[in-house]
């Protein structure tokens, strides 16, 4: 039976490849989560698997796509923006992946360089307008400098949030107008995940880096707005705003990669097997043990595929906490989530592939890579884990 639903899912694996392959990507944007880069990120993981010829024509395609339309400073070329999500960090998550698969030689050097350089001295600059979110952020920046090891600017940004850390009762507040995103954020990509999950790949945790950790770890533990929905508990609010002596949690019942209990509990196994904190490491089991209860609409929220908040991110955030602590509930749950985002993909198999089909973390590109075990998630998903 089960290689009869794995070969089910390698077909439709296979259909899909061959919609993104014949899709006309001309009129998306260049970024990496929403445009070009995402579908290049996609070919480069399917070509280190099997090595066909025309996943690699579409790196390069893309590639050179992407480099004239900076040179050509056309709108929202990549180089416009220091971020992750639509500018050069992404652009330089490619290159460094590239590089290393040595696809592309010592000649990007230099302007490998030059991108880091523009990109840590605006990740100051948004620090200091109170921005620590991740896609769009400095949070982001940090990841990159963490992938290339530049430990330098690496460092830089460490010693701000630091200096945050110790002069604020509650740090990391975000003030960017957006009723969403601003505030006491506890996601990993608008707030206090974010922040220890790349404090974390830091070349060298040092005592700056670990203060931080901390920090951010026990206020989240410490203001815990436990509820319970359909028999299962609920712990973590998505946001905090208000002052020290009077927060207001704000809840969103979605169990997801970006802001559930399902993501504290990956990153609480993460964060007490690096730190060796025992603590850590026994909230990580109750919460998420608690998470695996979770599989009706009205405690998870989840309809769609995508990995940010649909189905192939719980599929992945599962088999990471299965390889820490391989209870058979968490296996159990990361095949439940298999097989209802295998069914999604069937049941939307006949309708055309779309832009939105094409962004990385709200479509189905990264939702397939998610989902094909053959690829190596660590390496060409390693800024979602």
């Amino acid at each position: 039976m089960e290689t009869l639903s794995y070969q089910n899912r390698t077909e439709i694996l296979n259909e899909y490849d061959q919609k993104i392959l014949d899709f006309d990507y001309s009129t998306l944007p260049d970024g990496l989560l929403f445009g070009k880069l995402g579908l290049l990120l996609y070919f480069l993981a399917n070509y280190e698997v099997n090595k066909k010829e025309e996943y690699i024509n579409k790196v390069g395609a893309i590639l050179e796509e992407v480099f004239a339309n900076c040179n050509e400073q056309k709108e929202d070329n990549v180089y416009a923006l220091p971020t992750l999500s639509k500018g050069m960090t992404g652009l330089g998550i490619i290159l460094d992946l590239l590089k290393k698969d040595g696809l592309i030689d010592d000649d990007f050097d230099e302007q490998i360089n030059e991108i880091g350089e523009i990109i840590f001295n605006q990740s100051v600059k948004m620090l200091q307008e109170d921005n620590y979110t991740f896609f769009d952020g400095p949070i982001g920046n940090l990841h990159y400098f963490n992938t290339i090891k530049n430990e330098k600017y690496s460092n830089g940004i460490v010693d701000i949030l630091y200096d945050e850390c110790i002069s604020k009762p509650i740090p990391f507040e975000n003030k960017l107008n957006d009723s969403f995103t601003d505030g006491i954020n506890l996601g990993f990509n608008y707030g206090y995940l974010s922040i220890v999950n790349n404090l974390l790949s830091l070349p060298v945790i040092t005592e700056k880096a670990k203060y931080i950790i901390d920090n951010c770890m026990n206020f989240i533990i410490s203001n815990f707005d436990i509820h319970e929905i359909e028999n299962a508990k609920i712990y973590k609010p998505y946001n905090y705003k208000g002052t020290p002596e009077l927060l207001k949690p704000f809840h969103n019942n979605r169990l997801c990669w970006c802001n559930s209990d399902l993501s504290f509990s990956y990153l609480l196994y993460k964060t007490g097997e690096t730190l060796q904190n025992e603590n850590y490491k026994k909230w990580a089991h109750e919460i998420g043990m608690e998470t695996t209860k979770r599989k009706v609409m009205a405690n998870t929220g989840i309809e769609l595929i995508h990995y940010c908040h649909g189905t192939s991110g719980l599929v992945q955030l599962y088999h990471e906490i299965d390889q820490k602590d391989g209870q058979p509930n968490y296996k159990e749950a990361k095949n439940f989530w298999m097989k209802r985002s295998i069914e999604i993909l069937e049941n939307e198999i006949d309708q055309p592939f779309t832009e939105q089909d094409a962004s990385l973390i709200f479509g189905k590109i990264g939702a397939l890579i998610a989902l094909n075990d053959t690829i190596e998630k660590t390496k060409y998903l390693k800024f979602l884990l």
